[in-house]
């Protein structure tokens, strides 16, 4: 199960419709959307201060991966969705590592 699943399997398990998710499931779309958008966010910076060679991508995910280890021991779920942009931000370094650059 991919961790986003597994984020809003816990998500739900914890939350009631009363508690502010809709019974259609709506609420859960809407989370999955908002983090995916921010990690897509992430990745375009990223991208950015690679390209102005800030930080590498690579190097961004490392710390970030780091950040959400740290995290998870005291907030599990804050350190599954940082785990899950690291992972994002980690691919999309693979990524445009094979692009070349027109800057």
């Amino acid at each position: 199960m991919s961790l986003i699943k597994r984020l809003l399997t816990r998500f739900r398990r914890r939350r009631s419709p009363s508690q502010g998710f809709s019974g259609s499931g709506s609420g859960i779309l809407q989370i999955e959307a908002l983090v995916q958008a921010h990690g897509d966010w992430m990745a375009l910076l990223a991208t950015i201060l690679e390209r102005e060679r800030v930080i590498s991508g690579a190097e961004l995910a490392r710390t970030l991966s780091e950040f959400a280890a740290h995290t998870a021991e005291d907030r599990p779920a804050e350190g599954q969705i940082l785990s899950f942009w690291a992972s994002r931000l980690n691919d999309t370094a693979a990524t445009i590592g094979k692009f070349p650059s027109v800057h």
